[in-house]
């Protein structure tokens, strides 16, 4: 399994955007980026696309994208 470590504002974002499949996740970021006006977000957005395009589908499965402060939230409940 390829082992690619996406930061904590990458996770967040794929968060946001995460579908069922790897296929749909990629097209939820990439019809958003042009709405996205921020180039710190616009940085964030395109690094995890590169970093999702690097998997394969049951990789992508395999993973959790789970905001940070949900899963900081769930620790201490």
């Amino acid at each position: 399994m390829l082992m690619l470590n996406f930061t904590v504002e990458e996770t967040n974002l794929i968060a946001i955007y995460k579908a069922d499949t790897l296929a749909a996740t990629l097209a939820r970021l990439a019809d958003e980026l042009p709405d996205m006006h921020d180039e710190d977000i616009i940085s964030i957005a395109e690094s995890a696309s590169r970093k999702l395009s690097g998997l394969n589908e049951p990789e992508f499965t395999a993973l959790s994208f789970v905001p940070a402060d949900e899963d900081e939230r769930n620790e201490y409940e």
